[in-house]
């Protein structure tokens, strides 16, 4: 049995679209970040630093196995399944590298830039244009690397193109014309943004109900 705790942001949609994708059957609790509830100790439990998506399994015999930030969930499950990764191992290197650049530049950057330009109380135009030049960093690498293959990892979807999807799909849609700037990151978008199990997982923490249980 596998529970999925999340919230509606992008790392959050990150984990169930893996979970569509792979076609597992899982419940799933939304943590209400603004609550605080990431911050109660059944939640320390499985995340010890008060982050989502986490996901707990309850295995034969009792056992729970956590997992806890996006990166572990999907490389633990497409390792555990044999999917999502390619096969080929130039190819499966190059997925990873551009999954990692997903989970510790492109993520981390995004969030940092929304926290100094559009919540911090006092804007501190250093600390913006730092992570705005760091955010377009990402995403020349990811154009150019778009123009010459058709997914991240070269022709296998993998854990790469779900890593880096819901930031992508979220600046879309924030405005500022990214894609009409970056013709071949728009092209992976639109596809990406077709595919049944990605319309389902992006979904899935904006219907997730409260965390009232107690995980486990």
């Amino acid at each position: 049995m596998l529970t999925l705790y999340s919230f509606p942001t992008p790392n959050g949609r990150k984990a169930s679209i893996l979970l569509e994708e792979l076609g597992l059957t899982y419940a799933v609790h939304r943590v209400d970040l603004a609550a605080g509830e990431n911050k109660r100790p059944d939640f320390l439990a499985i995340s010890p630093i008060t982050k989502i998506p986490a996901l707990v399994e309850v295995l034969p015999g009792g056992r729970v196995r956590r997992l806890f930030g996006s990166g572990a969930i999907l490389l633990h499950f497409a390792e555990r399944t044999g999917r999502l990764l390619p096969e080929d191992e130039d190819e499966r290197a190059e997925a990873m590298s551009w999954f990692m650049l997903g989970v510790s530049d492109l993520g981390p950057t995004a969030i940092d830039m929304q926290r100094f330009a559009a919540r911090a109380p006092d804007r501190i135009p250093h600390a913006i244009d730092l992570y705005k030049g760091e955010l377009m960093r990402c995403y020349s690498a990811l154009e150019d690397r778009l123009g010459a293959a058709e997914h991240l990892g070269g022709t296998t979807y993998s854990i790469a193109d779900i890593a880096c999807f819901p930031f992508i799909a979220a600046a879309a849609v924030a405005g500022g014309g990214l894609l009409d700037r970056f013709p071949h990151l728009k092209r992976w978008h639109d596809a990406m943004a077709e595919r049944p199990a990605v319309r389902r997982g992006m979904a899935v923490p904006d219907m997730a109900v409260p965390d009232t249980a107690a995980p486990g």
